[in-house]
């Protein structure tokens, strides 16, 4: 074992013996974490930037006075310690939070998980990596003509984290976590940009060429196309798995039981919020670039449904708002990616029950059809602001919130633009759209009128209060109804 891996357990194991003798805290969770880094950026020109690091730290929670702090740093000398020791442990009990956070005082978990990757991305060279993305690149490229600019960051993690709590749980996970993200450009068409992650370690850079690839055909596909004439106002509306991935993992937001303290929730469960081929499950997928074996909160992660033939079955929660609520946690407090920012309530990865629609009959009656889309914009400037705003690391704090504030009859709405999409005619592609955007209300997924038979896993990275985490999304292509208007 390395001296920096050491320095992290020892880091943790003195952080618990000092929160145990504090009458102060009610309960502390500590995490020692180990990480090799990759970091690069390679373009169409040739590599930009290329880094490869190690990294050793400690991040804690701790609960005082009802409430939680969060901290992490990579000073491990106990004088740094003691100081972020303090700092939690008066942040928790300032925060003046009026219901108290419960936490479970009784389970315990013991476990070793290695991971699903069968080679660490840490065994392999930065220069062997980035010549994979160089490879993924020339493959595009390769496809056919005309591709002007490549841009693409590629990031690896190799993780090695202990987590202990108060209680007596401790458990040791690896975890060997790659992305890419890309932007290609055409010349005379928009930009397309795509996600890839994965956490099965180098298995991954096998993976890029047909990343690229796709992406390339894709862009390419929307540059021969002509600019059409879209449609305004009500209008059937096709989305491509990617385009429907991007939506459910938007209305899964409205799941999370932090969300509905806030009062920003347009769901509750026993809410019909769909047709009764709607079914959403969150699980924990071998190798998906959103799979956890255990949360931050040491719990196992195991498969929560939230929608069953279009009702809330249950919302996501963590141990805070389980206990509220008298639900049982399923391992959805995600920890940030870099365990800079607090771990948050949030799905791993979305599984959206198939159809038996084939991709021309969901366009055969549609009017626009979806390829992918923007970020979304919410109409509720509460909204935008909680949503992009510091949160602390207490769930119930969020109840002090919606105390405060107004009833807002816009929560739960937002507009959708769209990045890539094509007018329709005859259920064929007839010129792609500019400059328009899906309106999306609560009832809108109660216009769901099909679902396709093939599904697609669409990825990405989700900042919620600051924390970024990671989402998967496996889905159909649907069609649905829903009022498009034009951008200002």
């Amino acid at each position: 074992m390395t001296d920096e891996r050491e320095d992290a357990l020892d880091a943790m194991d003195w952080l618990l013996a000092r929160f145990e003798e504090d009458d102060a805290v009610a309960y502390a969770e500590v995490g020692g974490v180990y990480e090799e880094k990759t970091d690069a950026v390679v373009t169409h020109e040739g590599p930009r930037d290329r880094v490869s690091f190690a990294e050793s730290g400690v991040w804690l929670r701790t609960f005082a006075d009802g409430a939680a702090d969060y901290r992490y740093t990579t000073s491990l000398d106990e004088e740094s310690l003691e100081d972020e020791a303090e700092r939690a442990v008066r942040g928790a009990g300032m925060l003046a939070q009026s219901d108290p956070a419960r936490f479970d005082a009784h389970t315990t978990h013991r476990a070793v998980h290695e991971g699903w990757a069968g080679e660490p991305v840490g065994a392999v060279g930065v220069d062997e990596k980035v010549a994979a993305v160089e490879d993924g690149i020339a493959a595009a490229e390769n496809s056919g003509p005309d591709l002007r600019r490549v841009w693409v960051n590629y990031a690896d993690a190799h993780v090695e984290e202990t987590v202990g709590n108060t209680t007596g749980s401790t458990v040791r996970t690896t975890l060997d976590r790659a992305q890419v993200t890309c932007s290609l450009h055409l010349e005379g068409g928009p930009k397309v940009r795509r996600h890839a992650g994965s956490t099965e370690g180098a298995a991954f850079l096998d993976e890029l060429p047909a990343v690229f690839e796709s992406a390339a055909a894709d862009a390419r596909a929307l540059s021969a196309a002509n600019v059409a004439d879209a449609p305004t106002g009500e209008a059937s509306v096709a989305l491509s798995p990617r385009a429907a991935g991007q939506l459910f993992h938007f209305v899964s937001h409205y799941l999370e039981a932090d969300t509905g303290y806030m009062g920003m929730s347009p769901y509750a469960v026993g809410d019909r919020i769909g047709p009764e081929g709607l079914d959403i499950e969150d699980g924990v997928r071998a190798g998906s670039w959103g799979a956890r074996a255990y949360d931050a909160e040491v719990r196992p992660t195991t498969p929560t449904r939230l929608v069953d033939g279009g009702e809330v079955e249950r919302l996501l929660h963590n141990t805070a708002s389980a206990a509220e609520d008298g639900a049982h946690p399923a391992g959805n407090a995600v920890p940030s990616l870099g365990h800079g920012q607090p771990p948050r309530i949030h799905a791993r990865h979305l599984d959206v029950a198939a159809g038996d629609a084939g991709e021309r009959a969901l366009r055969a009656d549609a009017d626009v059809y979806v390829e992918r889309f923007g970020e979304p914009w919410f109409r509720d400037e509460f909204e935008r602001v909680q949503r992009a705003g510091v949160f602390p690391a207490s769930v119930l704090y969020a109840k002090d919130i919606d105390r405060k504030t107004e009833e807002r009859p816009d929560c739960g709405s937002a507009e959708f633009p769209i990045a890539e999409g094509y007018r329709l005619d005859g259920g064929e592609r007839a010129g792609r759209v500019e400059d328009l955007s899906l309106d999306y209300d609560p009832d809108v997924l109660r216009t769901l009128s099909a679902f396709g038979a093939a599904r697609e896993t669409t990825t990405g990275v989700c900042e919620k209060h600051k924390s970024h985490l990671p989402f998967a999304v496996t889905a159909p292509g649907v069609r649905l109804t829903a009022t498009l208007k034009a951008d200002q």
